[in-house]
């Protein structure tokens, strides 16, 4: 009886602890619904991205990669993106930074909506076990991907 309690005192305590780190995960993310088709979406970002004066490194287009590889995959791109004038000094500052930079945004086809998600900086500071406040100036690009997504 003693063993059976200690049992399932573990593991009660075990699940506990992990409810947390669920928690944390969701937390990590924005996650917005695209009031768009799927490539209006993504050319709305890649134009909104580019008028505000950022460089687009690159759009990974996973679909077409799945497409190439005998695989079916439904739309998703990931756009990588970033202004090196606001990245490159928080880089030299936070050198460990530069796993993170430049921000990277999904564009997902699901069943019946669009999803956009990036990571929040303040995760990405977290993680990185960085002064939260020195990313609060990438806060900008997640209220940008906001706007341009959303119903006006």
């Amino acid at each position: 009886m003693l063993k059976r309690f200690i049992k399932y005192a573990v593991v009660s305590s075990l699940a506990a602890m992990a409810v947390p780190t669920l928690a944390g995960a969701s937390e990590s993310l924005r996650s917005f619904k695209s009031a768009y088709a799927f490539d209006e979406t993504v050319s709305r970002l890649e134009k909104g991205i580019k008028e505000k004066g950022m460089s687009i490194f690159t759009v990974i287009d996973h679909a077409q990669a799945a497409r190439d590889a005998g695989l079916d995959m439904p739309a998703t791109k990931v756009i990588v993106f970033g202004s090196p004038k606001a990245g490159t000094p928080l880089m030299k500052k936070h050198p460990t930074l530069a796993l993170d930079l430049p921000l990277r945004v999904l564009v997902t086809q699901g069943s019946e909506q669009v999803s956009v998600v990036m990571h929040t900086y303040q995760s990405t500071f977290g993680q990185l076990n960085l002064p939260v406040e020195d990313g609060v100036p990438l806060g900008g690009a997640e209220k940008l991907v906001q706007s341009l997504v959303t119903a006006p």
